[in-house]
């Protein structure tokens, strides 16, 4: 092997043992100070952009249960298509004081929340019903039934 092979062979190898080494010393070191909390902070903020949703089914339908407290029925959007359902809330921004033992509490909500649900079987959009009572959103989704063909 020439001299030329070996530096370009050492080459090609350099950058691989470089990156091993970075790993290495990632996954020994502690992490930055602050770094595991913005994590937390980050995952745990991702829950206020989206709502709980139950989903049962039966031989004829979906029914979809959204839990969307302090969110009044014109606040909500529903889209269905053919096998899935996007609902949409929006928060409107409004302030609610309570007054607890001489402390007064302001909250504010403002933008927009939703959420995309996925259904294996295509759904009859001209017969979905909705319902909404005290922050419980309830969807019955009826399917359609396809034609079953026999083999011969």
């Amino acid at each position: 092997m020439t001299s030329s092979e070996k530096n370009n062979n050492r080459d090609r190898i350099e950058p691989f043992t470089h990156f091993i080494n970075k790993m290495d010393r990632l996954f020994s070191e502690r992490p930055p100070k602050g770094m595991l909390q913005s994590l937390d902070d980050f995952f745990s903020s991702t829950k206020e952009r989206s709502f709980p949703v139950d989903i049962h089914e039966t031989n004829s339908e979906y029914i979809l249960t959204a839990t969307l407290p302090g969110i009044a029925r014109s606040q909500i959007s529903i889209d269905v298509l053919t096998q899935a359902v996007t609902i949409t809330a929006k928060r409107d921004g409004r302030h609610k004081q309570l007054k607890t033992q001489g402390m007064f509490q302001k909250e504010v909500s403002v933008g927009n929340i939703s959420r995309t649900i996925s259904f294996p079987k295509p759904i009859d959009e001209a017969k979905v019903t909705a319902r909404h009572r005290d922050g419980i959103l309830t969807l019955h989704l009826p399917k359609i039934k396809g034609n079953r063909i026999e083999i011969n």
